[in-house]
């Protein structure tokens, strides 16, 4: 049975680590239960993705599965875990977390390779692989860009977990709300998504992540050619007229 369910109605897809019992954690099988179930999610075209786990977000990777790895069979779980993230980092859609519980470990890397995050005020996050005798890896990579090199470097060296409120402060998360609030405030920013250019967030999304691998006059260029690319397809002007159009309606109060 997958530990992973994918739900579309077209629009939105929405995508839930179902291995509650094990607190999501990620092992081999689920890994790529998650790979597949954002390609095939990326294959219909949804407008916007919410990520999130049925209990909790996702408490890590397995340790149960990673006691037992050599180094050949380490690199190959390691690898297939960053072949997971990357699929989300690549989809051509938004896709926005829904945080309730934890997000540990590669929970935490999961959640750093969405989009946009909402998180339940109790919710914890941390990178506790000090723990266990091993560093932070793959997407471990962006927290500097997220959360800059100084709190970085505490999540990484200490791994000691942090509450919601601390994760919001230092920039880990976008929103956090009562925990009975989540699912409604996740509907809410999806809902703004909807009413946005899919077109441009498309070439946002592409944009940010050129933008974290490439110096800065690269990235300014990078920008100029997805202006002019954006200007190949209808949206600019369609969105435009619409901008006109509401502008008009709240100066006239119709």
């Amino acid at each position: 049975m997958s530990n992973v369910r994918l739900e579309s109605d077209g629009q939105i897809a929405r995508i839930t680590l179902t291995r509650r019992r094990k607190a999501n954690a990620l092992d081999s099988a689920t890994t790529v239960a998650l790979r597949e179930a954002v390609t095939t999610s990326a294959e219909a075209s949804p407008r916007v993705v919410v990520l999130s786990g049925d209990g909790v977000f996702c408490g890590g990777a397995d340790i149960r599965e990673m006691e037992d790895l050599d180094a050949v069979d380490a690199e190959r779980f390691i690898r297939g875990l960053h072949r997971a993230f990357l699929a989300i980092r690549e989809h051509p859609a938004p896709v926005v977390a829904e945080v309730r519980g934890a997000a540990l470990g590669a929970g935490l890397e999961l959640l750093v390779s969405c989009d946009l995050s909402v998180a339940a005020d109790d919710a914890i996050f941390g990178m506790p692989e000090p723990h266990v005798g091993l560093p932070s890896v793959i997407e471990a990579a962006l927290l500097p860009h997220v959360v800059g090199l100084v709190r970085a470097r505490e999540l990484l060296f200490l791994g000691d977990p942090i509450d919601a409120a601390e994760a919001a402060r230092i920039g880990l998360v976008g929103e956090v709300v009562p925990a009975a609030d989540l699912e409604a405030a996740v509907s809410a920013k999806v809902e703004r998504l909807l009413r946005l250019s899919p077109e441009a967030l498309s070439l946002q999304k592409r944009l940010i992540g050129r933008w974290l691998n490439l110096p800065l006059d690269q990235a300014v260029e990078t920008g100029v050619s997805s202006f002019r690319a954006a200007f190949g397809t209808d949206a600019p002007k369609r969105e435009m007229q619409k901008f006109w159009r509401r502008r008009s309606r709240d100066r006239d109060g119709t």
